[in-house]
Order: structure tokens, then C-alpha cells, then sequence
């Protein structure tokens, strides 16, 4: 999951940066649809890969947490808080 985030968050940096290209594109008389759909699909990019993150880090938190309860159950140490 950690490459799938970072694979997403930059293939959204490059999104954005053809985004920045053409809005500046836009100051010389460029295509502004053109520029819209870029910086869509990058803002889309990035949000994906910050849900995933998130998704992630909860998912990561159940675990530990079933893991501390595992511990304390056998008598393990888990650790130091």
C-alpha cells in the first residue's frame, strides 16, 4: 500500500505540474478546458492517495492493537510506551 500511495502522490505531482504548464499556457491565450481536466485529474491523483494513506494508517492501527492485546494476553512484553 505505501508504493500504490507514493506511485499515486507523485504521478499527481507530475499531473499537477502539466496543470501549472498549461495554466500558464493560459496566460498566453492556451486552452483553459485543457488546463481544467490537468489540474482535475491531479487534484483526483493526490486526494486517492491521501484516502489510501489514511485507509492505511487505520488499518495499521488495528493491527498494533491487536497485537498489544495478543501480548498482554500471553504475558509478552510489548514494547515501552
Amino acid at each position: 500500500m505505501t508504493r500504490v500511495t507514493i506511485g499515486l502522490t507523485l504521478a499527481g505531482l507530475i499531473v499537477l505540474f502539466i496543470a501549472y504548464g498549461n495554466g500558464v499556457g493560459v496566460i498566453h491565450g492556451g486552452d483553459v478546458v485543457s488546463h481544467m481536466y490537468w489540474a482535475t485529474g491531479g487534484l483526483t491523483l493526490v486526494a486517492l492517495a491521501n484516502f489510501i494513506a489514511v485507509a492505511h494508517l487505520w488499518r495499521s492501527e488495528r493491527m498494533i492493537r491487536e497485537l498489544r492485546a495478543l501480548c498482554e494476553k500471553n504475558g509478552i512484553e510489548y514494547g515501552s510506551d
